[in-house]
């Protein structure tokens, strides 16, 4: 009778314990292509140096880290993205009906949102970053281009002898100081305490046009002589170079609105939480496997 007893008692016990082994062996064979793509996106994002992103960015020197900012940002774009995109839908599509099971699953769906929005933001600051980077980077070319036209202009006109390029060179010039005193007047809003927006509505309803008229004015000038007209070139080509400052000015003020809308450091923590994460995923996985 005692052993009779002993055997109930131990079919009671399977058949109690059996559901959860069960689905725990489902829950693993759900979860095996999971496990390997979250393996990669993790791969991706364990590589990423959030101190050396952290003293690149304080620097403010672009051309030692660009290459590497450049690489990680097309990583993170092209490779790890897309697979942080997959593993957070395939992740919340997984079905359980074991409560204990659910709980663990539902640390690896938040991880795996971690993951994605860690990818996601960290990508968008470097992407943003470089081309803040790159767009002051032009700003510089452009105004060493103003200064190398400046010079070959002031040459020129320093060096005009004959009467009627002089006569021909003053009504140039009479008409680029009238444009630079218009010009001078209306930039000098940009330097004001006013709001982004009001800044490049300044660029494109007043200066961008102002410019326009300005090339128009220069090409109405009559001239002959061919020092003349070199001036009058070189000048328009000057305009020209306005027109693309102005536009990258405004490049740079999105840029650099965004990236101080942005917390650097409050994205690279997000790194370590995920780590968390994982880690109290892989030792519950452990414990329930082990019937605990």
């Amino acid at each position: 009778m005692t052993f009779t007893l002993l055997l109930s008692g131990i079919s009671i016990l399977s058949a109690c314990s059996d559901p959860m082994v069960q689905e725990m062996e489902n829950y693993q064979e759900q979860m095996d292509d999971l496990h390997d793509i979250n393996e990669e996106v993790t791969g991706h994002l364990d590589d990423i140096d959030s101190e050396e992103i952290i003293n690149q960015v304080s620097s403010m020197d672009s051309a030692s880290g660009e290459d590497e900012f450049d690489n990680t940002a097309a990583e993170l774009e092209g490779e790890a993205l897309p697979l942080a995109e997959t593993l957070k839908e395939e992740a919340e599509a997984v079905e359980i009906s074991e409560e204990e099971i659910q709980e663990m699953h539902e640390g690896f769906i938040e991880s795996a949102e971690t993951k994605h929005d860690f990818t996601k933001q960290l990508s968008d600051y470097l992407i943003t970053y470089q081309d803040s980077l790159a767009a002051s980077e032009r700003l510089i070319a452009l105004s060493q281009s103003f200064m190398e036209n400046q010079g070959e202009r002031d040459d020129l006109i320093e060096n005009a002898g004959d009467e009627e390029v002089v006569r021909e060179i003053d009504m140039l010039i009479e008409q680029l100081n009238e444009n630079s005193e218009e010009l001078d007047a209306a930039s000098d809003v940009l330097e004001d305490d006013i709001s982004m927006g009001n800044k490049q509505e300044q660029i494109d309803e007043v200066l961008l046009p102002m410019l326009e008229e300005h090339v128009e004015s220069l090409n109405m000038v009559n001239l002959s002589t061919q020092q003349a007209n070199r001036v009058r070139s070189v000048s328009l080509e000057m305009y020209y170079g306005y027109q693309a400052y102005y536009e990258e000015r405004k490049n740079t003020m999105l840029y650099n609105e965004k990236l101080q809308n942005i917390q650097l450091q409050n994205i690279l923590s997000l790194q370590e939480s995920y780590q968390k994460m994982d880690e109290e995923y892989w030792e519950r996985m452990e414990e329930l496997k082990d019937g605990e």
